[in-house]
């Protein structure tokens, strides 16, 4: 893996703006749970989790990179996403984690471990996206790319884990202003499927009744079937009225 390593920072010297990346925060909500992309490097008996990212061409708009990024890690083209934060302590780096893990071989080795080592500024992006519709692909060096729950952040490297605290700090805020909901739930959806993302985002329970009298009062929702995957008592299947434009509106507050 170390080779493929040196291949692409290879290829970083002129054709990217040094010491400056991205990282996005790519959600998705599976199971009744928020589920974030990382990517997989080995690097000897190690395993290293990142948020997808990567660098920024010298003639790219920052805009394009995001989308670059999330279609090499999603295939999907037309994502909601959102700048969230900007990381840039001084002593943000990766040569602490890196130190002993990496086998360096040759004098080019040393000055490719002394690049990756150097203080990077990272814009935080944050993408919604529907599982269903995903096809994780490892993007850059990375050996593989996979799901992670929320609750495991800190495996990431570096301040990974505080990108996605940070991320979901932002979403809670946007979240009456911004298509949230209607980004990551699919087309069809149930009355508890709806209320249980929202309680996963808000990291608290809701009053159920109470939510849901207020949700369909809003005439937000439309109903579109019956939910008949082998439950005795069917649930209506909904959609949003304005598709993945829909945003839960701040003045209904919902119980929250």
């Amino acid at each position: 893996m170390l080779e493929n390593i040196r291949d692409y920072f290879g290829t970083l010297e002129g054709e990217y703006i040094p010491q400056l990346s991205l990282n996005c925060v790519i959600l998705a909500y599976h199971q009744r749970k928020l589920q974030v992309v990382v990517n997989e490097v080995s690097l000897g008996k190690n395993t290293l989790l990142a948020i997808p990212g990567g660098y920024v061409h010298q003639k790219e708009d920052l805009t394009e990179a995001v989308h670059r990024i999330v279609r090499e890690s999603t295939g999907l083209e037309d994502v909601l996403f959102k700048q969230f934060a900007i990381f840039g302590k001084a002593s943000r780096s990766f040569a602490e984690e890196l130190s002993g893990m990496m086998d360096l071989e040759s004098d080019s080795d040393q000055l490719l471990f002394n690049w990756i080592s150097k203080r990077h500024v990272s814009l935080g992006y944050i993408a919604l996206v529907d599982y269903s519709t995903i096809e994780l692909k490892p993007i850059e060096f990375y050996d593989s790319a996979r799901w992670l729950d929320l609750d495991q952040a800190g495996k990431l490297i570096m301040d990974h884990e505080g990108m996605i605290c940070s991320a979901m700090e932002f979403l809670r805020k946007e979240m009456p202003y911004t298509p949230v909901a209607s980004n990551l739930l699919p087309p069809r959806f149930t009355l508890p499927e709806l209320l249980a993302l929202v309680e996963s985002i808000l990291d608290r329970k809701i009053d159920r009744p109470n939510f849901r009298r207020k949700i369909l009062s809003t005439g937000l929702l439309k109903k579109v079937g019956l939910d008949s995957s082998g439950k005795r008592r069917p649930a209506d299947l909904y959609s949003f009225k304005h598709g993945k434009d829909t945003t839960l509106m701040d003045d209904v507050k919902f119980g929250f």
